[in-house]
């Protein structure tokens, strides 16, 4: 808990400033915003692996992702990642070349209808190794040709608006060995197109303590990416493709109390998954996930250089969905007071924020979004009432609460696993008193003197 204090207090004391001399990839990294990922072109198990999967795309399924791209924008994201197995198309062994060009014409299209949405891109090196069952598919000097391809067929876009990731998910890879490559990596995209931001991760999976652990490249003009999955056994629970035990966890719910507990599944029992269930309660509350994106802005400050989350969200199979927009909101919420960019996985598949076997986004997906944009924890709650705008601050508050634009007489609260706290009243200079509570997340309800529901937030209680 004093550590919380402490990052509520680098919050609010405005103690994480931007570099005073702004670099190009500073300034790129800004303009991303929120974000998210169109899946599909990654997708290389569609294929046959008699064909080094070059198949796996449906080029007459390619034009539906024009008008979701579109809804993309409309929805209000400002980046989309497309992520791409390039290496598909191309053969294993050297000399290489593309063996499957007419494939091109797929992330060339995506790309296109992305720009012309007046959406930033990011075209990302996706699943180069296949799954690891292709020997030399990840060959370093394939890697290196697949991006003089790459770097060459899209070097005329506006470097403002595309970036290059160079690979997505370095594994199964030393430190020094992923070091070595993307090093050779950025010198040869850099010998064709000097003016794009590249976006590099490090080793293990792009994880947040590989980056933290690790130090810059020597170019300027790197916007540095990491992926945050945690809580792990929440954000995959039902993932058949991961790691035993998850696919037989069910309704595991963000966020835990100390009271919460989870069945460990037979198939988990003595996995690394075992002991993710036992210590649960401890890592899914929205103080973990601030506290960890919060390390990630960390190491950015001290090493000044942007940094760029390229992968988050939770698997929609076996999740509540009440569950996974909190757990948005928490994400969110730490994204936007640390000013970090984001794209979300995914937009259309199992992790997307749709309503189920629908292609609408859930309300409470959007309100958790929009925490991102205001700062505020406000989500899953009646709209204001018509004609006003309803604030509630400061968020994080300490003890008094300031309600504007809204005639509340009392207030209900609520805990962080949703559990009523009663019914308090609300001063006539719109204040409510916050002093006795512990610190923490609450929600709030705003209701008039017949009783009528206001408007409802969540606030962070320090």
């Amino acid at each position: 808990m004093k550590r919380l204090l402490l990052l509520l207090c680098l919050i609010t004391c405005g103690s994480i400033e931007p570099s005073s001399a702004q670099t190009t990839a500073d300034r790129r990294a800004a303009r991303l915003g929120l974000g998210v990922n169109l899946s599909y072109l990654e997708g290389y198990w569609n294929g046959s692996k008699a064909s080094h999967f070059s198949n796996f795309v449906k080029l007459n399924e390619v034009p539906v992702r024009k008008q979701r791209l579109a809804d993309i924008a409309r929805a209000g994201f400002q980046t989309v990642r497309i992520p791409v197995c390039f290496g598909a198309w191309a053969t294993i062994e050297p000399p290489y070349r593309w063996d499957a060009p007419q494939f091109l014409a797929a992330p060339d299209s995506l790309v296109r209808w992305a720009l012309n949405n007046n959406l930033n891109v990011i075209i990302d090196l996706h699943h180069v190794e296949f799954d690891g069952s292709v020997p030399g598919a990840d060959a370093p000097a394939r890697v290196v040709w697949l991006w003089e391809q790459i770097a060459e067929r899209y070097k005329a876009t506006d470097p403002e608006r595309v970036l290059f990731e160079l690979r997505n998910e370095p594994h199964d890879i030393t430190a020094a060995a992923w070091r070595e490559q993307a090093t050779q990596l950025i010198q040869a995209v850099r010998r064709i197109a000097p003016h794009h931001t590249l976006v590099v991760g490090f080793h293990d999976w792009n994880s947040r303590d590989a980056m933290i652990k690790s130090q810059p490249f020597a170019d300027p003009n790197l916007l540095y990416t990491f992926h945050f999955y945690d809580p792990f056994v929440f954000t995959h629970q039902g993932a058949t493709w991961s790691s035993a035990g998850l696919p037989d966890l069910r309704n595991v719910p963000f966020p835990a109390t100390p009271a919460t507990k989870i069945t460990v599944p037979a198939s988990a029992r003595g996995t690394w998954v075992e002991s993710a269930i036992n210590n649960y309660a401890s890592e899914a509350t929205y103080e973990r996930i601030y506290a960890n994106l919060q390390a990630a802005k960390n190491w950015s400050v001290a090493n000044k250089v942007p940094i760029f989350l390229g992968e988050f969200g939770s698997y929609g199979q076996n999740a509540q969905a009440d569950s996974r927009c909190r757990h948005a909101e928490a994400i969110y919420f730490a994204l936007g007071k640390l000013q970090i960019p984001s794209t979300w996985w995914e937009w259309d598949g199992g992790f997307s924020m749709f309503e189920r076997g629908t292609s609408t986004l859930m309300p409470c997906m959007l309100a958790a979004v929009n925490t991102y944009r205001t700062g505020q924890l406000i989500v899953l709650g009646t709209e204001p009432t018509a004609g006003t705008t309803l604030r509630l601050f400061p968020n994080p508050v300490l003890d008094t609460l300031q309600i504007r634009g809204a005639d509340a007489a009392t207030a209900t609260l609520t805990d962080a696993a949703g559990r009523s706290l009663g019914t308090f009243p609300v001063g006539t200079d719109g204040t409510l008193s916050l002093a006795k509570l512990s610190l923490g997340v609450y929600g709030v309800a705003l209701l008039d003197k017949a009783g009528k529901v206001l408007g409802t937030a969540r606030v962070l209680k320090q």
